[in-house]
């Protein structure tokens, strides 16, 4: 409190004990509060500061050596104690940028025999940049320069709090010597060294660098932990734990690391062993109010989680999140992520209560889209545990717009999360849209394997607890063979008579394997691969490869009837599929505005060459459709098919026949004129329309699943801006406009898909079917 505020709260504390004595005694009550010393001791008069850019002044400059003394000071700056150096500023996350007091930075200037240094202090509290004293080397003598720089600005630092009254403590600094440091070769050969560089560039000039240096040490076997073996991490520790030459930080540093690996190798036992050896030395360094302690001990505790012994972690995490707090550091990543184990080992020890606090408090925090799925569905099941229905009901419901919009809905965690959903919605009545969910779940298996997945045993189990509850015993003992015959021995659990459902249990991050933005989900993938490389294309002859018949993918039509005719009677996926790929359903009347390829239409067959296209040209004559065909089947057709079953296909004005390979890049297959073969008619134009592929069949059963997986994503991307719906073998796949992943949404019925016979049985089976939680964010349709 300033001298001008003290002398006005005194004046109106007068006026106040003359009017009224009560608000005297409160003005002077604030007055001792604010004039209160702050503890010199306390947290708060912690100084952190971090390392910024290097400035240059004028023409001149040596981005090598502005490089390697930055990487210098750096590796001198993690020594300091009685503050916190959080790192170099463009390295920071966002909640250690806003911690930071003080940023060190400073300015070179080139001149004719030398080099000049200006440091310089940017203080962010109070949005004031400082100067000091200018330093300046011969060019020979560059090797000090280290040293310099770290007084000049340790200097500036101490000045700049002292001068300016900061109630902030000055860090002990540990002042490199000039004359152990480096000689003006020794600094030129080290500065060659770029930490960017390939692994075998570093090897190669550290190999030809030996002198005594403590930093070329540090970096040699940072190069060393590269190799990521057991054996190499032995070694080094051996070398690294009793060398009295290498400082506690630079031991450390190692132990660390190795830890790091260990818990991402997920061998916890090892990481354990380290991540205790590297607490050793941060506390012999006398450096435990930082940020690189309070990570080291939160690495212990999740090593401790993830191996069993839950006991022992909760001191660990309880001290790292205390640590986190008092540092103003609970939103850096790793404090979240902490927080995440913490909030999950409270749940573990019956502590529901505090276990959604901590959760909760991290949520939002957690920037990728799958670690914030996972993250809902812990949160959304401690709330279903705490009898909180509406708030995991809520919560559920946003964690479906990242299940979506990551293309999610087919991953395993998406299916548990939709096997809570169902019990959360019982719990507040809606029991038959519970049903219905669940349903949805079991009813998955036609599309993919499931049945060995957990969250479909719950889904029969959950079911049966329904039916018994419903007084149906029939349908109840249906549901329970079925849970009873897919689940393992030990698992089994008899029914209870109260309505308490399975939904399994938390997961722990590092438990599961994170999805490949690019790649399909587990199950799509077995499921596309299930189809892929069965058959040799050359091995088989013509006659078995333009196999085909009439009304053999009559499914497909079907299926497009129905969605792009207005009048009839979807359900509700199908609607919510109908408005992704058509929007106002008036402009595609007749197929309009749509572009069919069929991959591997048969073109070579002697009796009904693209009979399946011809079909589907015939049934929607405003549809683009383009038979792809590879060029020696189109060769085939040319010279071997009768003139009147040419002219039979050609008499569809609508019918384009592009000579390619099925998984050509588009991009260079679609565009080139050469490939079309119907050259009076033009190229269809893909901007603003709705494409649909099939490959039944053809490349499917053809190709292995290392050449379809690269067709998916080539498709994806070149025609991002296009809604497409992929009938790809029996499976149906989807993806919006403006994405590049697909889906699997569905499935078509068995009819004209067995290869070495004629059928057009669909052995009971409905002509497709949509699995509901993959076409909407709304999962109880």
């Amino acid at each position: 409190m300033s001298r001008f505020q003290k002398n006005t709260l005194l004046t109106f504390s007068l006026l106040a004990f003359v009017a009224y004595a009560p608000l005297y005694y409160s003005i002077r009550n604030a007055i001792k509060k604010e004039t209160l010393p702050v503890p010199y001791a306390s947290p708060e008069t912690v100084s952190y500061f971090s390392l910024g850019d290097w400035e240059v002044q004028g023409k001149e400059s040596d981005p090598k050596t502005l490089r390697i003394l930055s990487e210098l000071i750096d590796f001198e700056f993690q020594k300091v104690t009685g503050g916190v150096y959080l790192g170099k500023e463009n390295s920071l996350s966002s909640a250690k940028k806003q911690r930071t007091n003080f940023l060190l930075f400073g300015t070179f200037e080139w001149k004719e025999k030398g080099i000049e240094f200006t440091p310089k202090l940017r203080s962010i509290e109070q949005k004031s940049t400082y100067s000091g004293k200018s330093v300046f080397l011969l060019y020979e003598e560059r090797g000090k320069l280290v040293s310099l720089m770290y007084q000049s600005l340790s200097h500036l630092f101490d000045e700049t709090i002292r001068l300016h009254r900061l109630i902030k403590r000055t860090p002990e600094w540990k002042i490199p010597s000039e004359d152990d440091f480096l000689s003006d070769s020794e600094f030129v050969r080290l500065s060659e060294y770029d930490p960017k560089s390939s692994y075998e560039e570093k090897s190669t000039l550290l190999k030809s660098l030996e002198f005594p240096s403590e930093y070329l040490q540090f970096i040699k076997i940072g190069l060393s932990l590269e190799k990521r073996t057991e054996d190499s991490f032995k070694e080094i520790w051996r070398s690294v734990e009793g060398n009295s030459n290498l400082s506690t930080y630079t031991k450390f540093y190692v132990a660390k690391n190795i830890a790091e690996f260990y818990f991402t190798k997920k061998e916890f036992s090892k990481s354990i062993e380290y991540a205790t050896a590297a607490r050793k030395e941060r506390e012999s360094l006398k450096s435990v109010f930082h940020s690189d302690y309070a990570d080291t001990i939160s690495l212990l505790g999740k090593a401790l989680v993830l191996d069993g012994k839950k006991e022992e972690a909760v001191y660990y995490l309880t001290s790292a999140r205390k640590l986190y707090d008092t540092l103003g550091l609970l939103l850096d990543p790793s404090s979240v992520e902490n927080s995440y184990f913490y909030g999950l080992l409270l749940y573990d020890l019956t502590q529901p209560e505090l276990a959604s606090y901590e959760l909760s408090s991290i949520r939002g925090e957690v920037s990728n889209g799958p670690d914030q799925v996972y993250l809902d569905f812990n949160l959304a099941k401690v709330y279903y545990d705490l009898g909180r229905y509406d708030a995991a009901l809520s919560l559920l419901k946003d964690q479906r717009q990242i299940i979506m919009n990551e293309s999610l809905a087919n991953h395993d965690i998406a299916l548990y999360s939709y096997n809570l959903y169902a019990a959360t919605l019982y719990k507040s009545g809606k029991w038959s849209v519970a049903k219905s969910v669940w349903e949805s779940i079991v009813n998955a298996k036609s599309t993919y394997g499931i049945e060995e997945k957990p969250y479909h045993r719950f889904a029969l189990f959950n079911l049966a607890v329904l039916s018994k509850l419903r007084n149906n015993p029939e349908q109840t003992e249906t549901y329970y063979k079925q849970y009873v015959k897919l689940s393992p021995y030990g698992q089994i659990v008899d029914l209870p008579s109260a309505d308490r459902f399975e939904i399994g249990k938390t997961i722990y991050p590092y438990t599961w394997d994170k999805p490949n933005p690019n790649s399909f989900t587990d199950l799509e993938e077995k499921t596309i691969r299930s189809y892929t490389g069965r058959y040799l294309f050359n091995g088989q002859d013509e006659e078995i490869r333009a196999r085909t018949y009439e009304n053999r993918l009559e499914d497909t039509n079907l299926f497009l009837d129905d969605l792009l005719n207005e009048k009839a009677f979807l359900s509700k996926p199908m609607s919510a599929l109908r408005k992704t790929l058509f929007g106002d359903l008036k402009r595609f009347e007749k197929g309009n505005q749509i572009v069919f390829f069929d991959i591997g239409p048969a073109l070579n067959h002697p009796e009904y060459p693209g009979v399946t296209s011809l079909a589907v040209a015939k049934h929607f004559s405003g549809m683009e459709v383009v038979l792809w065909e590879l060029p020696g089947e189109v060769d085939l057709f040319l010279k071997k098919v009768k003139p009147e079953l040419k002219d039979r296909l050609y008499a569809f004005p609508n019918i384009r026949i592009l000579s390619a390979d099925g998984v050509g890049e588009f991009q260079s297959v679609y565009p080139d004129p050469k490939n079309w073969i119907l050259r009076n008619r033009p190229i269809p134009n893909l901007k603003g329309k709705t494409i649909i592929i099939r490959a039944a069949n053809s490349i499917d059963i053809y190709e292995p699943y290392t050449k379809i997986l690269p067709h998916f994503q080539n498709i994806g991307s070149e025609l991002k801006n296009n809604p497409i719906l992929y009938f790809f073998n029996r499976s149906i796949l989807l993806k919006p406009a403006g994405k590049e992943k697909f889906i699997l949404i569905g499935n078509q019925s068995i009819r004209g898909f067995h290869h070495n016979f004629q059928s057009l049985d669909r052995n009971g089976e409905p002509p497709y079917s949509i699995l509901p939680f993959t076409v909407s964010e709304e999962v109880n349709q």
